[in-house]
């Protein structure tokens, strides 16, 4: 006789695609603490975060709006690759802006894909990956402050010294016992 197993009535989440996002993210936050403190451009990089979420959802319009019907004649086409070129100088200059924005793209693109299998409507995985990526990155500028500036009630283990010290003690203790 086979039990029924009782259905869950939360939904199914791809768990795997959804932690390497908050991670990626969460380097993110780290790494943005770490270029700037302004409280203005921490703002404007969670409006762009969200509209990277929403690019990443939606990606079929964006791109037909981007490239549609562009190559129709040749003076439109000369003008595309000057806009390349220079694109690729700037894409050059800047590679390391570049590469962080493309892993943070192919992580969404992941959670997004992940949740398309899995039957999410388009609003609700928006909603899903723009809370995870600004709790993610702000998770991140939270970490990098706490990194810098720690609390002073902290338990002692919670700063380096402490282990190394206790390092210390211990093989001067392992050191003893050999020599007797």
């Amino acid at each position: 006789m086979a039990l029924d197993r009782p259905t869950s009535r939360l939904p199914k989440l791809p768990w795997i695609s959804l932690v390497l996002l908050f991670l990626t993210y969460m380097t993110f936050g780290w790494l943005l603490y770490d270029w700037t403190r302004n409280r203005e451009i921490w703002l404007m990089v969670a409006f762009a975060v969200v509209a990277m979420a929403a690019f990443v959802t939606y990606p079929s319009r964006s791109v037909s709006f981007g490239f549609g019907g562009f190559f129709k004649t040749d003076v439109r086409a000369l003008i595309l690759v000057i806009i390349g070129s220079i694109g690729s100088v700037i894409l050059l200059t800047w590679v390391q802006f570049f590469v962080d924005a493309v892993v943070l793209c192919a992580a969404g693109l992941l959670v997004s894909l992940d949740l398309k299998t899995l039957g999410w409507g388009k609003v609700k995985s928006l909603l899903l990956i723009v809370v995870w990526q600004l709790l993610a990155a702000a998770a991140g500028l939270y970490a990098h402050y706490l990194y810098l500036f720690p609390p002073s009630n902290l338990p002692t283990y919670f700063y380096t010294d402490y282990w190394l010290q206790l390092l210390a003690r211990l093989n001067v203790e392992f050191t003893n016992r050999l020599k007797s």
